[in-house]
């Protein structure tokens, strides 16, 4: 670790010790997308303390091809306490200087105690989920700087995307995490309790998690671990991810398994007599139906925690937290399946959650049954799905929310959003795979996920790769579905 840093982290230690669509204006590397899992060695050392500080200038930075994040945090289970140092190397890709950086903390629970920029301590002010850092002076464009912060937090009882229960504690949108700078300024949306609010760019992250020795750590990335002055080091390597989760318990079991692609689906579980094959045989059959019909999973692992999350699951880069009630049922798995297509789309492929989030919902929804080229069976699915969906929809209260393009804002409960942004969101891509025909459609998905992995993609971007691979215009079909209050009818079923 450069010398800069071992200054910040002598100062952090020692105040630990004392106190409690997107319109992108900047240009994103193209990633080649390719049935290898990706793998990068850290550009950074694992912190090392030193007691003497070193005074110098500031460093030069190389310029990383993505943000990075070093974050290196210790779990004190009696208290439910995390502490830690998160190091964030932000390179200005933007076309215009910046005097902040505005980050998103999720967390209500979580302190900034210090922020420091090489020997200086920056202000910063912490409002709601916005976090905003004042530079003492202009960050230019294509510059690197290497910020770190100290931060504790108290992970609660409960089923939010943090949470804990006797059993384990998991953390999903927790650490601190760079905004997304667009054409009209930092996305510092509000943390919505329905739908996933999130608008993440991808970041590399080196993590490590210091626990006692008999406690299991699951995390996003690459996990090694060692003992390390009678505590148990759990260090992560995770590139090019969205974010960083992780849980934490004593009584995890891992059962994993290896799919045909070579990709290895971890379970941590604590329930007895759970059906631990089924489980995996499932989660390792829906890989294989986004990996045939999206592109190859780019990463060489993905695990699958139980929790008790609400709804029944939530995922994350290289993570599902899923609530272990669906789990012992071995035919309710559906919401595993959906948990592992949104792998591909929001996870991989980026979109505004908050806008448009239909488009990772109703995609992930319809690709996750297998059935695409299957069209007696599909389209008997649909139909069913059609006949309910018409049964319902006029109920919805606010009738601005049973468009497909509306906010997250817009719902007052997650049954009207789920039947909205996936249901019929779903029915929408189906009449669009209809439109389009079999062969088209999947073109699309598979260059919809070439082109925008690792990217940010917007429903305009979407709409035009759709146009340009079916040849012919399709914004009236879009405006009918995406517009309207209606659920529009489709051919088949009158005939």
């Amino acid at each position: 670790m450069r010398k800069i840093l071992l200054i910040c982290l002598a100062i952090f230690l020692t105040a630990c010790t004392a106190g409690h669509g997107i319109e992108h204006d900047v240009h994103i590397p193209q990633v080649v997308i390719t049935d290898t899992p990706l793998s990068i060695t850290p550009v950074v050392e694992t912190p090392v303390v030193e007691e003497v500080p070193v005074q110098g200038p500031p460093q030069e930075l190389d310029v990383p091809q993505f943000n990075e994040y070093i974050i290196s945090m210790e779990f004190e289970p009696e208290t439910r306490i995390v502490r830690g140092i998160e190091s964030i190397r932000y390179t200005n890709r933007n076309t215009q200087a910046l005097d902040e950086l505005v980050f998103r903390v999720f967390l209500s629970y979580m302190d900034i105690h210090h922020i420091f920029l090489d020997n200086e301590e920056l202000d910063f002010n912490l409002s709601g989920t916005v976090l905003t850092v004042n530079l003492p002076r202009n960050l230019e464009p294509d510059e690197t700087l290497q910020i770190h912060l100290q931060f504790e937090a108290y992970i609660p009882t409960g089923t939010d995307r943090v949470g804990a229960n006797d059993q384990v504690i998991w953390a999903g949108a927790f650490f601190p995490v760079e905004a997304v700078l667009g054409s009209r300024g930092w996305h510092t949306e509000s943390y919505y309790s329905i739908g996933s609010p999130f608008i993440l760019d991808v970041a590399n992250y080196f993590v490590e998690i210091t626990t006692p020795v008999d406690y299991v750590v699951a995390g996003t990335g690459t996990k090694t671990e060692n003992i390390v002055d009678g505590k148990k080091v759990t260090s992560f390597t995770a590139p090019m991810v969205r974010d960083f989760a992780f849980a934490i318990s004593p009584y995890f079991e891992v059962t994993t398994i290896t799919t045909y692609s070579d990709r290895e689906i971890r379970l941590y579980h604590y329930t007895p007599n759970l059906p631990v094959e089924h489980i995996l045989d499932v989660a390792a059959e829906a890989m294989t139906i986004f990996e045939e019909a999206v592109g190859a999973y780019p990463f060489p692992q993905l695990s699958i925690v139980e929790t008790s999350i609400f709804r029944a699951g939530e995922s994350f880069s290289n993570m599902i937290f899923i609530d272990g009630s669906p789990l012992r049922i071995t035919n309710n798995l559906a919401d595993l399946r959906h948990g592992i297509g949104r792998q591909w789309f929001s996870i991989i492929i980026g979109n505004n959650l908050v806008d448009e989030a239909w488009l990772s919902g109703g995609l992930s929804l319809l690709v996750q049954e297998g059935l695409l080229g299957k069209s007696d069976e599909l389209q008997l699915l649909m139909g069913r799905e059609h006949s309910y969906l018409d049964s319902w929809q006029h109920l919805i209260f606010n009738e601005n929310s049973r468009r497909i393009n509306s906010r997250i804002s817009d719902y007052q409960n997650w049954t009207d959003y789920i039947r909205i942004q996936y249901r019929k969101s779903r029915l929408m891509f189906y009449a669009l795979y209809l439109e389009m025909g079999y062969e088209a459609f999947n073109d699309l998905l598979r260059e919809y996920f070439r082109q925008y992995a690792f990217q940010i993609a917007t429903a305009e971007d979407f709409i035009n790769l759709a146009e340009e691979l079916h040849g012919s215009e399709l914004g009236e079909f879009f405006n009918n579905w995406l517009n309207t209050t209606d659920l529009p009818e489709f051919s088949w079923l009158d005939n």
